[in-house]
């Protein structure tokens, strides 16, 4: 699943909706946090089920680069005290729904904010899976700057974070992406997970308006909607 976006509820009950079980793993694919209210919920709900395992959002890694300056209190006073280029990347972060996440922030102890930054800095970019002879590469978002025979580890941070597809673009011919980021409306018109030849959107703006948490099983293809 991707983009679950501060939905704690969403979360828990497609947990519940897909009879999700200690053998199963789950990958969620960034943007945890931000717009909803309890991101950080949610990410402490992660954080202590070894199945579970994220991959890195635009929204976490804005967090992860304002946390370690937030880190000894959040405060106004700690607030005034920010460089410009620091105040730039606050004013990201909240222009893009990170309120939420700040004001939640405030509220737990150096020890659990420290957990949180160690948690999102140990997130991965992407995951390679072979599941019952088909390839996947998962990500957060469409690979950016795609190029057939470029190794992943040869990317840069932003393409796997900010890339947008259309409904032509086109990947690997062996293997598929899996990423959020966009929401199929955007695409599709429908909140509904989105599969094209090379590539899966699943993010089905949860946080939104009428939007859905869509989630896709990889053994069955089968897709799951809360």
């Amino acid at each position: 699943m991707s983009d679950i976006h501060g939905c704690f509820d969403k979360y828990k009950e497609m947990l519940t909706h897909i009879e999700f079980m200690p053998k199963d793993t789950l990958y969620v694919l960034g943007d945890v946090i931000d717009r909803g209210p309890d991101g950080i919920k949610i990410l402490q709900d992660m954080m202590f089920r070894p199945n579970v395992f994220p991959l890195l959002g635009n929204h976490e890694f804005t967090a992860a680069v304002c946390l370690p300056w937030l880190m000894k209190e959040v405060t106004v006073q700690s607030l005034e005290a920010l460089d410009e280029s620091q105040v730039a990347a606050l004013s990201e972060w909240i222009a893009n729904g990170g309120s939420v996440t700040i004001q939640s922030l405030a509220l737990l102890s150096q020890e659990e904010r420290q957990d949180i930054l160690d948690y999102l800095r140990e997130m991965e970019l992407f995951i390679q899976l072979e599941v019952k002879d088909k390839s996947f590469i998962l990500l957060h978002s469409a690979l950016d700057r795609f190029s057939p025979n470029k190794a992943l580890d040869s990317y840069e941070l932003p393409d796997f974070l900010f890339g947008r597809p259309n409904l032509n673009t086109a990947y690997y011919s062996d293997k598929t992406l899996i990423f959020g980021h966009t929401p199929t409306r955007i695409l599709s018109g429908k909140d509904e997970i989105l599969q094209q030849q090379t590539w899966i959107d699943i993010d089905c703006g949860c946080v939104f308006k009428g939007g859905r948490l869509g989630c896709l099983c990889l053994d069955t293809m089968k897709e799951f909607y809360v």
